[in-house]
């Protein structure tokens, strides 16, 4: 089991899979995940472990310290790994829903159908779904969330959305590659009234300049909407 309790001793992030459908180049998968220049044919690091966290294993473990994770806010994330591609993260949303006041699920979303979204939102009142799409389009989302499907995780993002409950957010990465999509994805984000952040990447790979950065600030002010707030990312 990985865990990353935060500062807040009401928040815990469970890591619950190193495995994952992307290849993000600046992700910690690849050994040269800290530098500026992208090889396209990078190789995962030699020495990461891909497992699966065992449910039965991790509910136990839940069960057996209920007092420390009851009405706790958790979130599966994770640094190695993108939690839908573990084969029972249903349970693991079942489960987490049951005992922990709120549970947030990050995905880059490219992973399962439409339905499993609506599904797990038409269930849980108490879980939010936090979709990391950096385009709107292969061409632009793919330079970064390498191997994601932009069209069905933008398919599964509105599918949530819609379901009875999906408290539905969006993180979208700063790159320069993507800057000049603000004003569409500002766009939206309102239309389906998905509540938005725009992220200014801070790792090497795919930086904004810093006069981009006063570019892309004013972008943003002009197309602001009540879903979206500004940031700087890790």
């Amino acid at each position: 089991m990985t865990t990353n309790e935060s500062k807040d001793l009401n928040h815990f992030d469970f890591s619950i899979t190193s495995y994952c459908n992307a290849a993000c180049p600046s992700c910690k998968r690849y050994p040269d995940y800290g530098h500026s220049f992208v090889d396209p044919n990078q190789k995962l690091h030699e020495n990461l472990n891909q497992t699966h966290m065992n449910f039965s294993e991790f509910k136990k473990i839940i069960n057996a310290n209920i007092k420390d994770f009851k009405n706790k806010n958790v979130t599966y994330e994770g640094e190695l790994g993108d939690p839908l591609v573990h084969p029972e993260v249903e349970n693991f949303i079942d489960f987490g829903c049951e005992i922990f006041e709120s549970l947030r699920v990050v995905t880059n979303g490219g992973n399962r159908r439409s339905n499993f979204y609506e599904k797990l939102g038409n269930k849980h009142k108490n879980l939010q779904m936090t979709f990391s799409i950096d385009g709107l389009y292969d061409d632009t989302n793919q330079i970064y969330r390498k191997r994601v499907n932009t069209k069905r995780a933008i398919g599964n993002m509105l599918s949530f959305n819609k379901s009875k409950y999906g408290k539905t957010f969006w993180q979208f990465l700063v790159f320069e590659h993507n800057f000049f999509e603000i004003p569409e994805v500002l766009e939206f984000s309102e239309k389906y009234k998905i509540r938005i952040y725009i992220k200014i990447n801070q790792r090497p790979k795919f930086k904004i300049k810093k006069d981009r950065f006063f570019i892309v600030k004013k972008m943003y002010e002009k197309h602001k909407t009540e879903f979206s707030s500004f940031m700087d990312a890790n």
